[in-house]
């Protein structure tokens, strides 16, 4: 499945397939992210590092939070959402 991290329709697009599919969600790891690029706004009019690194996981994360915590009742074991980020040496 593919997502544009930059856009809010393509995130809940995204959301809305996969908490449709029989798919089980255990672990989300955020991992995507931009960093250091030209000034430019996204498609919702964001600055585009804020938007990908910041607000669409934020979103992306809300949306799939529910499935998350529908899968570890189901299957017994606690979900695990991991953020990641990075410093810029």
């Amino acid at each position: 499945m593919e997502m544009d991290l930059s856009s809010i329709s393509s995130i809940k697009s995204f959301a809305d397939s996969f908490n449709s599919s029989p798919t089980q969600l255990n672990i989300l790891i955020n991992n995507a992210g931009i960093m250091a690029c030209p000034y430019q706004l996204s498609m919702d009019g964001v600055e585009m590092q804020f938007a990908v690194n910041h607000l669409g996981h934020f979103l992306l994360t809300n949306l799939l939070l529910e499935k998350l915590k529908v899968t570890a009742k189901e299957t017994g074991i606690q979900g695990r959402i991991v953020n990641v980020s990075s410093t810029r040496s």
